[in-house]
């Protein structure tokens, strides 16, 4: 007995070690229960804001109603009660833009709509005074890029003037941009989502011609390596994501077609390895929403459930481990 009892543990072991199901098996397979913060804000339902974290708020600027491209600033202490700091930005109507926090200063990036394409670049201490940095940045025209702050600069990425560009961009004062590259290893797209993490930045999913599931990092804005090019959740855009608790976290999305959007939420702890989270309680599908870390929470804003033709002004948030 003794003899077939360690038989059989050598047996488990090679299952292990050779097949690779260590990979397979989720033991950080994390639950989340997502709880509604507000059903209905003060500000309108809309698509495609941005948000960031400032002062000690969360800030909600810009984005598209369904009727009116809007450039109203928002702001909230508790993610339920919000107060409007300005009806009307002068950085002017427009969604599809960026924003970051840098230098103590809110910024906000490019965007616009078809036929009315930015790369101004405009910035404020207090949400309610903006003032203009560049009327006409190198980077060009654009909408749908992505921009974090990274080794102290202020880093564009890819989006659309026409063509899906591939493009990485960097500024020190927001005033004066550099091309770190023309061309990156990853393909030219636009509706894609960038964060920093583990001290690199990294491109997650978009659309080039197609949807894509791929993940890239840098160190530089030079040089970049793919995690995956292929992911394990489904291939998509206008999804958001978030740092939290030492793991990227990628939230819902669409597929390019209003009969398949998405309310999954997934996590890696490496850029390479995606695993859903079991969510128990969760909001609507939607697309073009946004997310925040706040509070020690994550917290959903916004965006569009195709299927209802709904602009959402909810907002939700978890707590995980």
């Amino acid at each position: 007995m003794i003899r077939f009892n360690i038989f059989m543990l050598l047996v488990i072991l090679c299952i292990f070690s050779c097949t690779g199901s260590l990979e397979e098996i989720d033991y950080d397979k994390i639950s989340v229960s997502w709880t509604r913060a507000v059903e209905t804000t003060s500000w309108s339902g809309r698509i495609s804001p941005t948000s960031v974290i400032f002062d000690n708020k969360i800030w909600i600027l810009g984005g598209y109603d369904g009727s009116n491209m809007k450039n109203d600033v928002w702001y909230s202490e508790d993610g339920i009660n919000w107060s409007q700091a300005t009806a009307s930005a002068e950085w002017g109507a427009r969604y599809e833009h960026t924003s970051v926090v840098f230098n103590n200063r809110m910024w906000v990036l490019g965007g616009g709509f078809h036929d009315s394409l930015k790369n101004d670049v405009w910035y404020s201490d207090n949400g309610i005074n903006w003032t203009q940095a560049t009327a006409s940045a190198s980077w060009g025209i654009r909408r749908d890029q992505s921009s974090v702050v990274f080794d102290n600069k202020i880093w564009v990425m890819g989006g659309w003037n026409g063509d899906r560009l591939n493009d990485v961009w960097y500024s020190d004062d927001g005033i004066t941009w550099l091309q770190a590259t023309s061309a990156a290893n990853w393909t030219g797209r636009n509706d894609h989502l960038s964060v920093v993490f583990n001290n690199k930045m990294w491109i997650i999913g978009g659309y080039d011609d197609s949807l894509i599931n791929d993940v890239w990092y840098s160190d530089n804005g030079i040089n970049w390596i793919r995690a995956t090019s292929s992911a394990q959740w489904t291939p998509r855009d206008r999804h958001s994501v978030a740092v939290y608790n030492n793991r990227i976290w990628m939230m819902g999305g669409l597929n390019g077609n209003i009969s398949t959007q998405y309310n999954d939420v997934w996590y890696s702890a490496d850029g390479t390895k995606w695993i859903q989270a079991e969510t128990a309680s969760s909001w609507s599908v939607r697309h073009s929403h946004v997310s925040q870390v706040f509070d020690n929470k994550i917290w959903l804003i916004g965006g569009l459930d195709e299927y209802a033709g709904t602009y959402k002004s909810d907002i939700w948030y978890l707590i995980s481990k």
